[in-house]
């Protein structure tokens, strides 16, 4: 039985998808080959095949063919109702396809929730095409919430089911997208479109919103570019306080020109009380990384302390 689950499953995966035969428009965004509710009641004629081979089928089996001949005279609400019966009882290829059918509104009222639902039942029973369609579900957010490690696993499942190369290129591409949609993805990507505006007339505001939001996620360069808009007034209130924080969480990362930023604020008072001990402190930090105009401060803030 398990060899011929596996042949009914190659069956499904081999058959040419003919969107328009049943009235379907499939979604760009998903370009692998098995796709349920297009696909949807095409492994029936596997079914056929099947029942000629071995006349002892399920009861549920013997709906699927009976499905199929419906399906062949395109009455497609009479066929998803025998598919229904099918995954009532259990069969796991019955609730795939019926959650075929719910996908597209082939036969009945479209319900993304309730296919769902379906390709759960089916693929709980180690339906791997049904895995792949939950996959498909979860990163679309098509009837559940956008979920790629949801996704990322049940295309995993339907890759170890058997499900090449489409399982294996779905994640791929779930890999890329979470890759994308980190946060420090996401930072870098504000921190770009900052910099991309920051020579433009009269986007000084929008320029430091970006940063801001880049700064927030702890990118450092943001966090340190903020800081100086916000020394300057550049796009935003004059802040030398607030400055110093984002200076000090650059700091905190180990950015040399965070260091020398704090320096400055020390040496002059800027957004703290003036201490030119503490200037010297980050000024050093800044010269021990190598920071270019480093060691001219030391030597200014030396001699403004020799002469107190």
């Amino acid at each position: 039985m398990e060899q011929n689950d596996r042949n009914r499953e190659q069956a499904a995966r081999n058959a040419e998808v003919d969107a328009s035969a049943c009235g379907c428009d499939d979604k760009g965004s998903n370009k692998a080959v098995i796709v349920i509710g297009v696909i949807l009641l095409l492994g029936f004629a596997f079914f056929a095949m099947y029942s000629r081979m071995n006349p002892a089928l399920t009861e549920s089996q013997r709906l699927i063919v009976q499905a199929d001949e419906l399906f062949q005279k395109e009455d497609f609400t009479g066929a998803a109702t025998l598919v229904r019966q099918a995954a009532d009882l259990g069969d796991p290829w019955g609730q795939m396809y019926y959650g075929g059918c719910l996908k597209k509104g082939v036969g009945v009222e479209q319900d993304m929730p309730a296919a769902v639902e379906w390709f759960r039942k089916s693929a709980e029973q180690g339906c791997a095409v049904a895995c792949y369609e939950l996959g498909v579900c979860y990163e679309n957010a098509e009837g559940v919430e956008r979920d790629l490690d949801a996704a990322e696993m049940w295309y995993q499942k339907a890759l170890d089911g058997g499900i090449q190369p489409d399982a294996q290129d779905a994640l791929d591409r779930v890999g890329k997208l979470k890759a994308e949609s980190t946060p420090d993805a996401e930072a870098v990507a504000l921190y770009k479109q900052a910099i991309d505006l920051f020579d433009q007339q009269g986007r000084d505001v929008e320029c430091a919103g970006l940063l801001r939001q880049s700064a927030e996620l702890g990118y450092v360069w943001a966090q340190l570019f903020y800081g100086r808009f916000l020394c300057k007034g550049i796009g935003t209130a004059l802040d030398p306080a607030e400055a110093v924080e984002w200076f000090r969480k650059a700091a905190d990362q180990d950015c040399p020109a965070a260091y020398y930023e704090l320096g400055v604020c020390y040496e002059n008072g800027e957004g703290v009380a003036r201490d030119l001990d503490a200037a010297l402190e980050w000024y050093r930090k800044a010269q021990a990384a190598d920071f270019t105009g480093a060691q001219t401060a030391i030597t200014r803030v030396e001699k403004a302390k020799s002469l107190q």
